[in-house]
């Protein structure tokens, strides 16, 4: 199916579509106009050269070791989940990408309580700052995301196997 961006479709459903289509992509194009002038009006040169410089350095980062390493990541849990069907691949990437951002989330966070909150006599540590142990609970939350994964995982293919032999059964 060809998608016409000049005009919209004969068709009374699909001309719906195409005119919902474009009044969001041209609202998003308005919002997005509207932040790239809000951002230049309102930040200093040298600041948009330090935001260009940051922009950059992510850019690098995200092709030269987030892609690759994910890639790899990926190549290997296809390896890893061979037997296992597509929407329980599924799941257990899901929960993989879940952990990994929560993951994401925690380090910054037990790394500051590590560096704010030394311990020992007379260490003078805040401890109304960073409350709670994160690594205790980032260590929980891997384990029930394994277990819940697992369970689903377990279930859809238990499901699968009876509704084949009811199938054949018929």
């Amino acid at each position: 199916m060809r998608l016409s961006l000049v005009t919209p479709p004969a068709h009374g459903e699909r001309r719906t579509v195409w005119w919902v289509r474009a009044a969001l992509g041209t609202l998003g194009l308005a919002a997005l106009g509207y932040a790239l002038f809000g951002f230049l009006a309102n930040v200093p040169p040298m600041q948009l050269i330090g935001v260009a410089a940051w922009l950059a350095v992510a850019l690098l980062l995200h092709d030269g070791v987030l892609v690759p390493l994910t890639t790899l990541a990926g190549g290997g849990l296809s390896r890893l989940t061979h037997g296992l069907g597509p929407v329980q691949q599924g799941i257990v990437r899901g929960a993989l990408l879940v952990g990994a951002l929560v993951t994401l989330v925690a380090a910054p966070l037990i790394r500051a309580q590590q560096v704010l909150q030394p311990t020992g006599p007379g260490s003078g540590a805040n401890i109304t700052v960073l409350q709670g142990d994160y690594v205790l609970a980032l260590g929980v939350f891997w384990v029930v995301l394994a277990v819940a994964a697992a369970v689903v995982v377990a279930a859809l293919g238990l499901y699968g196997r009876r509704s084949k032999v009811r199938k054949t059964r018929s």
